[in-house]
């Protein structure tokens, strides 16, 4: 059982959270950092089989599309792959999903991210949460145990099963950013979060900064609002109440702030590449020093706003200052 973090934990978030944004460029033949799981469990249901098809066929259009993933580093699993065989690799198995991460084993490195989305059924028997798979079903700890066997120095998990609150805890870690349609395993109602997810990301839609990124925290908080707006809208009871959780308690929040301790590594990790980033290879070496250190300075930044409660005020608006007039000084230095 994971226990809170304490504060030395919380200093180590502190010291990995410039992964995402300050991870080396990638341009021609430089390998891509960035692998991806899309996996629907058994479907139950034509209808349903449709829905999570189209959510999993929408979801890799735009990983391999607008956020540039290559192709071959995307893996889907479906409960029938013959649906569309060009897009889905294995069948949603026990077997099928190891078979999946073993082969991501062999090519991820330590400081790669890696992506995952669980679309379909869940179950909770008051103990033990369990992923509907085709054949044997597995629980939370199995789940974690096989896709954390991928040697990734980040992991993205949006399980968006119904009851997926049950299996949190197995799930979460201090390098693990984990989304679930639940809050607990109780919640066991068909869960519409995964759909709303997919869309947080289509075109930007849940980029609320305007810095044309949207990060995992900005898609949580789209994703949520959404579906709180479906039951009203449908005038129905919500029977699902979507959570975060970033820092390794294994206690998910539906509103991650700095109060929490919840959602630093979900506001500092995003899906895409920085704007440009693509770019950096154009330009000279001290133009790439300079946005690489503005990118780090946005990204201590955030982190401070984040321990500004356990700090004296004055130290907390010095240091806001510094950092503040050290990012000014290092964009002025910028290419317009």
């Amino acid at each position: 059982m994971n226990s809170p973090a304490s504060g030395s934990l919380w200093l180590t978030f502190l010291l990995i959270l410039s992964f995402a944004a300050t991870a080396p460029a990638v341009s021609g033949d430089e390998r891509d950092p960035r692998y991806a799981i899309l996996l629907a469990g058994v479907s139950g249901d034509p209808a349903l089989q449709k829905m999570y098809l189209e959510e999993i066929q929408k979801l890799h259009s735009i990983l391999v599309g607008p956020l540039g993933f290559p192709r071959d580093q995307v893996i889907v699993l479906f409960d029938n792959p013959e649906l569309d065989p060009e897009r889905i690799r294995y069948r949603s198995t026990r077997q099928g999903l190891g078979e999946a991460c073993l082969h991501l084993s062999q090519r991820v490195k330590k400081s790669d991210l890696v992506f995952v989305f669980i679309d379909g059924h869940g179950s909770y028997d008051g103990k033990t949460y369990k992923l509907n798979l085709v054949g044997p079903d597995t629980t939370a700890w199995e789940l974690a145990e096989i896709l954390y066997s991928i040697p990734a120095g980040r992991f993205i998990v949006v399980n968006a099963t119904s009851c997926s609150g049950g299996g949190l805890q197995a799930l979460s870690g201090g390098d693990r950013i984990v989304i679930t349609a639940t809050r607990s395993g109780m919640e066991n109602n068909l869960a519409h979060m995964g759909g709303y997810f997919v869309e947080s990301l289509e075109n930007n839609a849940a980029d609320s900064d305007k810095n044309d990124r949207v990060s995992v925290l900005e898609a949580f908080i789209y994703t949520n609002r959404k579906v709180e707006d479906y039951y009203k809208n449908e005038d129905k009871l919500q029977t699902e109440h979507p959570v975060l959780e970033d820092n390794g308690d294994g206690q998910g929040q539906s509103d991650p702030n700095p109060e929490t301790r919840e959602g630093l590594l979900a506001r500092t990790t995003f899906l895409s590449r920085p704007p440009g980033r693509e770019t950096l290879g154009a330009i000279t070496d001290d133009q790439r020093k300079i946005m690489l250190e503005a990118w780090e300075l946005e990204e201590q930044i955030e982190a401070l706003k984040y321990k500004k409660a356990e700090m004296p005020r004055a130290d907390y608006e010095r240091k806001l200052e510094e950092l503040l007039l050290n990012l000014a000084r290092t964009n002025a230095k910028l290419p317009e």
